[in-house]
């Protein structure tokens, strides 16, 4: 019987699907490569709007950004503490953050305002003063620091060794928190990208009547081991304060 040769397949249909592969292979790499591409821009673009925003974050942040409603630092000793806010002062003049001295010295080096908010511990025992410095540039913020820091080591013997003035707020802990009760010290810096800031920081007793480190002869040496734990809060406490603040800039 007859049978009729079959017909040979056609190699068309392999060559298109050939193609097709081929084609596929060659335009999934550069799609990879245009995203990868895209989102590196993009990231440029935050990063620079981010950088852009930084020097004028004091400014353009809400108070409570700046200034949180409670605060927690860690002492030397790992004892955390926490700390809350009891006003914000509303003159920003570095004129009235410092004594006349030191205000004529960190206005010279580029102190433009400084921000200052007072807290007090749950205890409601120990008060602290912080004052963001704004400076006209990231170098003149750490000449402010860097005064500072000469300060507190010059005054490591002393008795006291404040830095930014105390900020008293009436109806509070705070409400007779002055500067002859500002004991311990510190400054940091708050490291960003085009960061014009730096943080000082005075912390005291909130009694006005208690005597710390005043003790009578032969046990004034002791004195010392009294005023230091205030030191330690003030460092501690200018650290932390400084990283809470950098967080909340940079994630803006």
């Amino acid at each position: 019987m007859y049978q009729p040769t079959p017909q040979a397949k056609s190699k068309g249909g392999a060559r298109k699907v050939f193609g097709i592969l081929l084609i596929l292979f060659a335009v999934i790499p550069l799609l990879g490569t245009a995203l990868t591409v895209y989102k590196t821009v993009q990231s440029s673009k935050e990063r620079n709007s981010n950088d852009a925003f930084i020097p004028k974050a004091w400014h353009n942040l809400q108070s409570d950004d700046i200034f949180p409603a409670r605060l927690t630092s860690e002492t030397v000793g790992s004892d955390a503490s926490v700390w809350a806010r009891q006003g914000i002062s509303k003159n920003t003049s570095c004129e009235a953050a410092f004594t006349a001295d030191l205000a004529r010295d960190v206005t010279a080096k580029g102190c433009k305002v400084v921000l200052r908010a007072t807290y007090t511990d749950l205890s409601g025992e120990m008060a602290a003063t912080i004052g963001l410095v704004v400076a006209d540039s990231p170098a003149a913020a750490n000449a402010v620091d860097s005064k500072i820091e000469r300060i507190q080591s010059d005054a490591a013997g002393s008795d006291r060794a404040p830095t930014v003035r105390p900020f008293a707020v009436p109806g509070t802990q705070a409400a007779d928190w002055s500067e002859k009760m500002g004991i311990g010290g510190a400054s940091a810096q708050v490291f960003m990208p085009d960061s014009p800031y730096a943080v000082t920081i005075t912390t005291g007793p909130t009694d006005p009547a208690r005597p710390v480190g005043q003790l009578p002869e032969p046990w004034t040496f002791i004195g010392w081991e009294e005023r230091h734990p205030y030191r330690e809060t003030a460092q501690a406490l200018a650290a932390i304060y400084a990283e809470d603040l950098r967080r909340t800039v940079l994630g803006k």
